[in-house]
């Protein structure tokens, strides 16, 4: 039962602590926005849409000579029609990080009390 409790409690986090942000409208030079490296940077994590509406996700190796290339992806610039990143956002990591602490604190007590009938009422 703990690990179980552990288990959702990770998912949860992984899942509910980021958002997807449009990069930017697509221009028709895309390489003025990410070429030089300010919009993304290794490591980030995206979902690229291209103009036949297929989409790709992955994360980004390196972005060069008009591609944003991943681990086993690659998209060039002149496919792209919307870019967007995953990122991490703090006020929801540290919602959902006190309401799990809440439901485990209820989860706890009231095992507790089960597991003693004469304690509370």
């Amino acid at each position: 039962m703990k690990a179980f409790l552990v288990f959702c409690l990770i998912v949860s986090m992984v899942c509910g602590c980021t958002t997807l942000q449009p990069v930017a409208n697509v221009p028709g030079d895309l390489s003025r926005h990410f070429d030089d490296g300010g919009v993304l940077k290794p490591g980030d994590r995206v979902i690229i849409t291209t103009t036949s509406g297929v989409k790709h996700k992955f994360r980004v190796n390196s972005v060069r000579d008009g591609v944003i290339y991943g681990d086993r992806d690659s998209v060039p610039f002149s496919e792209i029609a919307s870019v967007q990143r995953r990122e991490t956002s703090a006020p929801k990591t540290a919602i959902l990080v006190v309401v799990i602490l809440g439901v485990v604190g209820v989860l706890a007590a009231g095992i507790h009390a089960a597991s003693h009938p004469n304690v509370g009422l």
